[in-house]
């Protein structure tokens, strides 16, 4: 135990280290963030837990001789619920590299959040609005990714305060040519107003579904497309205000039903799918003190344009955040959703240290 400690001890110390021999600029980055919670689902016993979302990763700059400037990053995965849930992977979240240059932007080449779904977990699915605005969506296969490998992105400068971000990358089928997404996202600031809009298009996405009486597994392909629109307010007096709106659509094709029979997956998901959700919120900052309050809700799924009975959502959830630290805080939040006709209830108090 000793050796394998003096070893990482080693590695970590060359890292360190490393910049003053190779005139390059590392950074060890990450956060502690590990959050105690209770959440109770129609009525039932609660249920404690303790969340770790604690990780760490690495990124840098270089000046290269004969090219635009290195940039790159490589991020590790949260911790998770326990040794089984969480592995902590090196990597396994944002990690790209890519060139950039004052005059034209940021090319990056590797795996991070596509341009729409930066802006929806940030700002519209804070505070706990993620259940709904996030991964709540009803439609089958989902309607955009989140963090997604194999993709390029190129980031604007900033124009007046105009930002635009382009992106396209390979789908979560990457064997199938056919399985591609293409993302924009657009951002503009004056004064205290800050405006967002993103879109999503997506084809030969693999759905896949379990049919339980005869456990197989039913399959598709959809083309979806997902677009937002939203703003923020910024007061000098401390209150701020956002929201947003998504609109999501799914068509489907080349069914495969397995050894379900004939038109299983048909009935169930349909020709194409469409649903709405919208995200806002206001907050108050004052000293160290910031009090947050939001609400996010999905209409009901429609399928070939036939509404699903029991399919909206909706979450209110109120925040305290105490900041102890310039870069840590401990926080407060308790929230009441309605997700799939289940009414669940949750209260969290957590600790955040950034470094």
């Amino acid at each position: 135990m000793f050796r394998k400690s003096l070893l990482a001890a080693s590695v970590v110390a060359s890292l360190i280290t490393f910049p003053a021999m190779a005139n390059d600029a590392i950074e060890l980055y990450g956060q502690v963030a590990i959050s105690a919670y209770s959440f109770a689902e129609d009525g039932k016993d609660t249920v404690n837990r303790i969340e770790n979302e604690s990780r760490i990763g690495f990124r840098g700059t270089k000046e290269m001789a004969r090219a635009p400037k290195l940039v790159w990053q490589i991020e590790g995965n949260n911790v998770g619920w326990s040794d089984n849930e969480g592995d902590g992977q090196l990597g396994l979240r944002d990690t790209y590299a890519g060139f950039t240059d004052d005059s034209w932007g940021l090319v990056k080449f590797g795996r991070f959040d596509t341009p729409l779904y930066r802006i929806i977990d940030w700002p519209y699915s804070n505070p706990g609005l993620g259940n709904v605005f996030d991964w709540g969506s009803d439609i089958d296969g989902g309607a955009n990714y989140s963090r997604q490998s194999d993709q390029i992105s190129w980031d604007s400068p900033n124009w007046a305060g105009f930002t635009m971000t382009l992106a396209a990358g390979r789908g979560n089928n990457p064997n199938d040519s056919d399985s591609n997404f293409y993302g924009a996202a657009a951002h503009y600031n004056t004064g205290p107003l800050t405006l967002h809009a993103g879109y999503e298009y997506g084809t030969g996405r693999l759905v896949e579904l379990e049919d339980n009486d005869t456990e197989s597994t039913l399959s598709a392909t959809s083309d979806y497309m997902t677009y937002l629109t939203g703003f923020e307010l910024a007061f000098e007096n401390g209150i701020g205000l956002f929201g947003a709106y998504k609109v999501m659509s799914a068509d489907y094709s080349n069914y495969d039903n397995g050894d379900a029979g004939q038109g299983t997956i048909e009935t169930r998901i349909g020709d194409k799918q469409d649903q709405t959700s919208y995200s806002v919120g206001a907050l108050y900052n004052i000293g160290y003190w910031q009090f947050k309050l939001g609400y996010a809700a999905n209409s009901d799924l429609e399928i070939d344009s036939n509404k699903v009975d029991g399919t909206a959502d909706h979450v209110i959830s109120g925040q305290t955040i105490y900041f102890i630290d310039n870069n840590a805080l401990v926080y407060l939040r308790l929230k009441a959703m309605e997700i799939n006709e289940s009414d669940i209830t949750e209260a969290r108090l957590g600790l955040e240290y950034y470094f």
